[in-house]
């Protein structure tokens, strides 16, 4: 259920928040707390142990002199920049969701600093998703392709796996022309050029998301994508063209669902991709340059569509600005045809479905229609010069709202031709932007705030239903949420919510976070509360439960990172503690060490037990550089820089 519009009453009041502000450092990074202020209101910049307000920020405090996260209590004032191993970070990072669970992070970083078993068990885990890692890389020579396409019968299946998901939402491809060049490919694989080749085994790895519950083609996925950036490479003495610009959005595409590129990286190959789009003239509606066959009309369309969404969801991943406006494009959407209307030579032009109606375009366009909203909320937080006030906020809010409606309701009117599955990933990629509107608000207790409270927890409710079987919860409440839920669990989408990356891990991720925070906001105000909201408690104490056997199953599947898991079962260990009333922080302590042996057990069974350089490991870890790897928790997704360049230095 979509929160409510706020009232009118709420949109007057405007909230700014400045730059100026103290950074607080941790073992993971150090985070920006920036002032938030009213007319003739100002908000401490946090409430810490020693102090309730402090006075105007000083330029720059010295490394040894700035506070630490685990000076704060409560945060009262937004954070609006992190920096994680060298990596600057805006709001709309998934990261940011972390600090709803301060407790639970503070604890985590002292346990860091002591560097005793628990850290100790995180090394190893780090030490054996290496060799999981290295033991995942095919032998390969530079400049072959398609060395390891598998049978006719697997390969058929990947392909179709991929149609039936992302080429719904990301129209790349002109799937007849696809499905011709697979079956031309498979019949005699030397009558194929390498571009071909490369699109199709790009399709192989996005289709491999699904193909089982583990991933078990994750080693394949890698290497197509690796010949794919190999292709690349040396063609980029070629001049751009569509079938380049094709294969760029499927490696984008693919690289940030199977986790073999990150963040900030896929942030810049956005940058690369948006850029060679633009050189094609792909941004301009083909209206109103040389003419040209309706195909091509269309196919440019497509994917200047495609081009935008991928963008715009890099640019939110990575907590980074979006490089384009609406001003700096005016290609249309597509026409609703599907693709059996459109032929490469034909100089008839194709009449349009009624929008109503299902085709192969109408998911892109249902999406496409909100792009302008998206691209706002996008540069609201990811941009330098923050003008962030609450206003703008409550403004957007209501936009975001209506176009959900729209979207639930046009997915509605498509009919049966429209699979869950697809439904889902629409519903997901918007719900991502209610997270970065609303996300860097819910982290303050002001009541003002509430609205961008409800907004998180709705969303993070519905998310969490949509990706959770059923059979992770006890049996009353499993007949609760049947009776509550109109719709069935898709495997599929469940399967790419555990397999994938990139937003489809971000999105949950956030929303188990919000879960957790609103339990532990419920359970720290028991007494203060109604007593119905004690079934609120039950219902969202066996979601966080869900959440964590869902970073578990991410494990078993073949993430070698043990991130999640963890720190999530830190989470669920306080919460149940204070339920109990049990030493919360005796309980985090067992339970971390449950969850690292469990996640040990898992990494080994893949592995054989061999570790990465396992003599030497622990010694290792007394390094600067080892160092910044553990203190990576949480920047696993970031490629290793040095710290130097952005911690303050001492004054001399």
């Amino acid at each position: 259920m979509l929160a409510q519009t706020p009232q009118p009453a709420d949109q007057d009041r405007v909230f700014t928040s400045s730059t100026d502000g103290t950074w607080h450092s941790s073992s993971f990074g150090s985070v920006l707390l920036s002032q938030i202020s009213t007319p003739g209101t100002v908000f401490p910049l946090a409430m810490t142990e020693t102090s309730t307000r402090r006075p105007a920020p000083e330029p720059l405090y010295p490394a040894e002199k700035s506070p630490t996260i685990c000076s704060l209590t409560e945060l009262t004032s937004l954070p609006t920049i992190m920096i994680v191993k060298s990596r600057y970070i805006s709001p709309s990072h998934w990261l940011y969701s972390v600090m709803l669970m301060l407790p639970a992070l503070k604890w985590l970083d002292k346990e860091m600093v002591k560097q005793e078993e628990c850290w100790q068990g995180l090394i190893h885990c780090k030490s054996l998703g290496e060799c999981l890692r290295t033991r995942r890389i095919l032998a390969n020579s530079p400049g072959q392709y398609g060395s390891y396409i598998l049978d006719r019968a697997v390969s058929a299946a990947l392909l179709q796996n991929y149609l039936r998901s992302f080429e719904q939402i990301y129209r790349i491809n002109h799937v007849p022309t696809l499905q011709r060049e697979l079956e031309t490919f498979l019949q005699d694989r030397a009558s194929v050029n390498h571009e071909c080749i490369v699109r199709l085994q790009l399709c192989f790895a996005l289709g491999a998301l699904t193909y089982d519950d583990l991933f078990s083609l994750r080693p394949y996925a890698l290497q197509w994508i690796y010949e794919a950036q190999s292709w690349l490479t040396n063609a980029e003495k070629s001049q751009p063209s569509i079938s380049g610009i094709q294969i760029m959005c499927l490696l984008q595409l693919a690289q940030q669902t199977t986790e073999s590129l990150y963040g900030d990286r896929i942030s810049a190959l956005s940058g690369n991709l948006l850029r060679s789009a633009i050189c094609i003239g792909l941004h301009r509606d083909p209206i109103g340059l040389p003419r040209m066959l309706p195909f091509q009309i269309e196919i440019r369309r497509r994917l200047w569509t495609t081009v935008l969404e991928l963008v715009l969801e890099a640019s939110i991943e990575s907590g980074q600005p979006v490089l384009i406006s609406s001003e700096d494009f005016d290609c249309s959407l597509p026409s609703n045809l599907n693709d059996d209307q459109l032929h490469c030579e034909s100089t008839v032009r194709p009449i349009p479905k009624n929008p109503s109606l299902h085709t192969d375009s109408s998911l892109q366009i249902a999406l496409g229609q909100s792009l302008t909203l998206r691209l706002t909320i996008a540069k609201l937080w990811n941009k330098v010069k923050q003008e962030a006030n609450y206003a703008t906020v409550l403004q957007l809010s209501p936009q975001l709202t209506a176009t959900r409606q729209i979207l639930t309701n046009t997915l509605k009117n498509l009919g049966k031709n429209t699979s869950l599955l697809t439904c889902h990933m629409c519903e997901m990629v918007l719900m991502r932007y209610v997270f970065a509107l609303h996300l860097p608000y819910m982290l303050l207790p002001d009541s003002v705030f509430s609205h961008s409270r409800r907004e998180c927890i709705d969303a993070a409710l519905h998310l969490t239903y949509r990706t959770m079987p059923v059979s992770d919860t006890n049996e009353s409440l499993s007949e609760l949420i049947q009776q509550a839920n109109d719709e069935d669990y898709c495997p599929e989408f469940g399967r790419l919510i555990v397999c994938g990356s990139g937003s489809l891990r971000s999105a949950q991720h956030i929303a188990i976070s919000v879960i957790a925070a609103d339990l532990n906001t419920m359970i720290s105000e028991r007494g203060k509360i109604a007593t119905g909201s004690a079934l609120r408690v039950v219902e969202e104490r066996w979601l966080l439960k869900a959440g964590v056997a869902w970073a578990r199953r991410r494990i078993e599947a073949g993430q070698e990172n043990v991130k999640d898991y963890v720190f999530f079962a830190i989470v669920l260990a306080a919460a149940e503690a204070v339920l109990k009333g049990k030493p919360v922080e005796d309980e985090m302590t067992e339970r971390c060490k449950e969850a690292i042996a469990d996640a040990k057990t898992l990494l080994s069974d893949m592995t054989g037990g061999t570790t990465f350089e396992p003599a030497s490991a622990v010694q290792n870890a007394e390094c600067e550089n080892y160092l910044e790897d553990i203190g990576a928790f949480w920047a696993s997704d970031l490629p290793s820089l040095d710290w130097g360049g952005f911690m303050p230095m001492p004054h001399s």
